[in-house]
């Protein structure tokens, strides 16, 4: 059963929600759950945060990181952030007349990315927008309207609906088309209330980075390492989600991670996490391309190994279906010495 916090989530193709609690299972054999209240998890590639907020609901202290700002400002709004909720004040702040705006998004992503009342509104909106909480209550309005799975598609829809052409746009993009004819109050109130439901305290100062994951391993401490690097040979974030790091002035290149070896710069992160006592590591076979094998060798030259293998759709909507029955998704717990 889904976690109502989990509506406060960034709807990412790489989530770990689904796994969440075997990750935690899984831990707990090797650190008791009474435990945990005194402890240390760290989170080196947040991602969308779902691995990080569940540890913050099950009493670990979160430091979390991640490169990218779309993920930074998830962090802070929801990992870092114990008490501040957003009002009804704030949301009709965001649609003040701002002497700042730039006009941006309408100027460069109208129509193949965004109809231009929706445009309009973002720009005038992130010019208002001068916390963590309401960036991060407009990235959610952002993915009302575009498909997470198909977020860089251009003119995926909103060419043909602009113009009424609506007998050519797929019936995969009907949750879309309806965000798209929503009210912007009416997706500020959804979204606003999603994320409220996302942010507890669990009595801990926790923290958010945006840094070098081999800059952050060097300064951090913790008890639990867990490591969600980009798989090799699979869908880049920096190039899925271009147009959204644009709009938020990020423009971070490729990860090495995500290229077809990259698996192998596994070796130096691991070399760099030794401090860790506990590592727990998700990787995914990218359809069969990878093999665990060669994860598990790679672990095995640092730590003992326990493995846990499982069938895991990513991107359905996308994949092919004999990519969808290839699919594996991996959590390999490095422990003790090897």
């Amino acid at each position: 059963m889904a976690l109502k916090m989990f509506n406060a989530l960034l709807p990412y193709f790489g989530s770990k929600r689904k796994l969440c609690s075997i990750i935690f299972k899984i831990i707990s054999k090797y650190y008791h759950r009474n435990d945990w209240f005194n402890m240390t998890f760290v989170d080196a590639f947040m991602g969308s945060g779902a691995v990080s907020l569940f540890a913050k609901a099950q009493g670990f202290k979160v430091i979390a990181n991640d490169i990218a700002e779309r993920s930074y400002i998830a962090g802070k709004a929801l990992i870092e952030n114990n008490r501040i909720e957003i009002d009804h004040t704030d949301t009709e702040n965001l649609f003040r007349n701002h002497p700042n705006n730039n006009h941006y998004i309408e100027e460069n992503y109208v129509p193949d990315v965004f109809l231009e009342k929706h445009a309009k509104f973002l720009d005038n909106a992130f010019s208002n927008a001068d916390d963590f909480l309401l960036k991060y209550l407009l990235i959610k309005y952002i993915f009302t309207l575009r498909p997470y799975s198909k977020f860089s598609s251009p003119n995926a829809f909103n060419k043909p609906m602009a113009e009424g052409r609506y007998d050519e746009i797929k019936s995969t993009y009907t949750n879309h088309i309806n965000g798209n004819l929503k009210s912007s109050v009416t997706i500020l109130r959804e979204e606003k209330d999603k994320i409220n439901s996302g942010i507890f305290t669990n009595n801990e100062k926790n923290e958010m980075h945006k840094e070098d994951v081999f800059d952050f391993l060097r300064k951090v401490n913790g008890d639990v390492l867990y490591l969600d690097p980009p798989y090799a040979g699979t869908l880049a974030y920096e190039n899925e989600y271009a147009v959204l790091d644009d709009i938020l002035g990020d423009k971070t290149p490729k990860s090495g991670f995500s290229e077809k070896e990259g698996m192998y710069m596994l070796d130096s992160l691991f070399d760099e996490s030794e401090k860790f006592p506990l590592w727990v590591i998700s990787f995914g076979n990218a359809g069969g391309n990878n093999k665990l094998e060669d994860l598990v060798k790679l672990v095995s030259k640092y730590r003992k190994c326990e493995v846990k293998e499982f069938a895991y759709k990513h991107c359905e909507s996308v994949a092919s279906e004999e990519h969808k029955q290839k699919s594996k998704e991996w959590v390999v717990i490095g422990h003790g010495c090897n």
